[in-house]
């Protein structure tokens, strides 16, 4: 048996030979060293790999241990790392087939009516031609970023940020026999900071409005990626973040760009329609 941390360098140096038996000597690892993070990205790229739907949770996480994120958008941007271990076994075998010599014989081919006999009145299945139902959720699909998608990139981290801290006053419940009341406890080195805080504002002058024009600019509008930048891991990007208006509107930019994808894009308007309506 191959020890798990020989297993490991050997992934560190060539993660394209990744098995799935990998992750899981990965995943302990991880917990055990949660702050390495070639560990991590070594592990991205399996779960990128097997098309998991644990992907996208896992590079939120390893976004959070990075110190520097413009470098691990390089990295799963870069070929090595979209490169799939399935397609490059493909690519191998095409290659093999095309250097195979191959004698070729002139074979005559009869032509036949086989329609002649076959009665086609009664075969039409009805099954044959639905479209079959998408059982992954599309919240779950895996995030794929290129290297022009810096933007969407950047709205992808915002799920990454902490969100602050509700700090609740916690009121306890008072017996009914209890009249007391507790005397609020005053500061009194605070209290004096706030007594030059508001001589100084007693004192200083007020601030005249320039006259100048003010720009009218929206400071929004600039926020607001363009038509160009619109692409459908953006659109994703939005649904991650559960912005359903953003997502449906990106999708929208996308029929107009991609006419031959208006299908494809009008049922992931409608999937959107429908978690909106489970809400």
């Amino acid at each position: 048996m191959v020890d798990k941390y020989s297993r490991i360098n050997e992934l560190l140096n060539k993660p394209h030979e990744m098995m799935v038996d990998d992750l899981s000597i990965l995943e302990n690892t991880i917990k055990k060293f949660p702050w390495f993070q070639a560990a991590r990205s070594v592990n991205l790229k399996g779960l990128h790999n097997e098309s998991s739907p644990l992907y996208n949770k896992e590079l939120q996480i390893t976004a959070t241990h990075t110190a520097d994120r413009g470098v691990l958008f390089d990295f799963i941007t870069s070929p090595i790392f979209v490169q799939n271990r399935i397609s490059e076994h493909i690519k191998n075998q095409q290659d093999y087939l095309k250097e195979i010599p191959v004698d070729i014989e002139s074979i005559h081919i009869k032509e036949e009516d086989f329609n002649s006999s076959v009665d086609f009145k009664n075969t039409l299945d009805k099954d044959l031609f639905e479209r079959p139902t998408n059982t992954t959720s599309i919240v779950d699909e895996p995030l794929k970023f290129n290297q022009s998608e810096s933007y969407s990139f950047a709205e992808w981290l915002k799920l990454t940020s902490l969100k602050p801290i509700n700090r609740k006053i916690e009121v306890t419940n008072k017996s009914p026999n209890d009249d007391t009341e507790t005397a609020p406890v005053v500061d009194t080195e605070k209290a004096k900071k706030m007594a030059i805080i508001d001589q100084f504002l007693a004192e200083k002058p007020k601030i005249k409005p320039r006259k100048d024009k003010v720009s009218s600019t929206n400071i929004a509008d600039l926020q607001t990626p363009s038509d160009q930048l619109m692409t459908e891991t953006l659109a994703q990007v939005y649904l991650a973040q559960n912005n359903y208006p953003k997502a449906i509107q990106a999708y929208q930019v996308l029929v107009l760009q991609h006419p031959e994808k208006s299908g494809f894009f009008a049922d992931r308007i409608r999937e959107i329609k429908n978690l909106q309506s489970n809400i």
